[in-house]
């Protein structure tokens, strides 16, 4: 009776198979040039008649606009504590006067001023901008 490890396990290491991946197959040369492409059979085609019908109907009971007056802004950036900054912002459109007709003929206007605060500044004022109505 071996009281420890016995001298082959000493003496002999353990031999790790091979972990070399295996090499890639060689492609062989089809043989006849239509293999590998599906071949689909059934009846022979025929011509398919649709008739197509189209319908387009346009209703404004709002009414169209027919001019618009706009004031030109520039808004700044603010940040979270409350500090504009002049080096960041946008320039925008903002209509302070809208006319509308309707189908019957009537115009309509609305109002309304451009609202100005601390970031921000008007550029140009009453700009009118007329459409076809």
């Amino acid at each position: 009776m071996p009281l420890g490890p016995s001298f082959e396990t000493i003496v002999r290491p353990s031999v790790v198979p091979d972990i070399r991946p295996p090499a890639t197959p060689k492609v062989v040369p089809f043989s006849d040039p239509g293999q590998g492409f599906a071949v689909i059979n059934g009846n022979p085609a025929k011509q398919l008649n649709l008739t197509t019908t189209t319908s387009v109907s346009v209703s404004r009971s709002q009414g169209s606009e027919v001019e618009r007056r706009y004031d030109t802004v520039r808004i700044y950036q603010v940040d979270q504590n409350g500090n504009v900054n002049k080096d960041n912002f946008v320039d925008i459109q903002v209509a302070n006067r809208l006319k509308k007709k309707t189908a019957q003929g009537t115009e309509t206007t609305y109002y309304r001023p451009a609202d100005l605060s601390d970031n921000v500044e008007s550029l140009r004022t009453n700009d009118i901008k007329t459409t076809a109505g």
